[in-house]
């Protein structure tokens, strides 16, 4: 098996949070796929958020196909011994929602944001968790399709180091944290492969967020200039409702 350390990988550029100017959408219509069925196995899924308890939640990770073949794609491209851990994908409204709202009250209640107004706060908030719009064909990005929570395992299952935990919300999250800041190494190493593979595969990264990758949606249109693809789904794809099973 290589070591990681013998994989060289570039620095991850600092890059600005995406805005809305996109270009104009051209929908496709992509079937959703098991990811973890789709990549026999190759990619396994540990659903956070239905571990966490959340009403809603996925026992299973679904995707775009045309998304899910680039993951199994840049999944080829890891060290041997090495696999991807997708820790979330396509997101239910309910989910969305209740993630926002949990990370909404919580920074309320912090003592640095005691004066800050309800508009500033729910600023705050959507830089970490955007906030779902349901009336809209396309709102947060997880409704897509498209994007991808994940990190990377070793042989034994154990989720390799990458300097801060899934849903961290703090500065040690910044996918670029650990170009600037040289106390831990190993996660510069790690984050860099991840990024460098991700990108090479035809995704595109969320600065704020180390673990978060997105292909055919509004962040993705954002930093590639190619027209967006993916419409919001809300509700569990039709030919899934007796497969998966859900939180609550």
């Amino acid at each position: 098996m290589r070591n990681l350390k013998a994989e060289k990988y570039d620095s991850i550029p600092s890059l600005a949070f995406p805005g809305d100017n996109i270009p104009e959408p051209e929908l496709k219509d992509d079937r959703f796929v098991d990811i973890e069925e789709y990549s026999g196995g190759q990619i396994i899924c540990r659903p956070a958020y239905f571990l966490r308890g959340i009403k809603g939640a996925l026992n299973r990770a679904l995707m775009r196909e045309k998304a899910a073949e680039k993951l199994a794609k840049a999944s080829d491209w890891l060290p041997e011994g090495f696999r991807f851990c997708v820790l979330d994908a396509w997101r239910p409204f309910e989910v969305q929602y209740s993630l926002y709202c949990e990370y909404f009250c919580n920074l309320a209640f912090r003592q640095e944001y005691q004066t800050t107004s309800v508009m500033d706060l729910h600023k705050t908030a959507r830089r970490f968790v955007s906030f779902p719009e349901r009336e809209s064909n396309i709102s947060y990005v997880h409704s897509s399709g498209g994007a991808v929570d994940l990190t990377i395992i070793d042989k034994e299952g154990n989720e390799i180091c990458m300097g801060s935990k899934f849903d961290e919300f703090s500065e040690r999250s910044n996918v670029d944290y650990y170009e600037n800041q040289g106390e831990n190494a190993q996660a510069q190493h790690n984050r860099r492969m991840l990024y460098q593979i991700m990108k090479r595969a035809g995704f595109t990264n969320l600065p704020s967020e180390w673990w978060h990758y997105d292909y055919g949606d509004r962040f993705w249109s954002f930093y590639t200039e190619e027209k967006l693809i993916y419409s919001s789904v809300y509700d569990i794809p039709k030919e899934f409702k007796e497969k998966v099973i859900i939180h609550g």
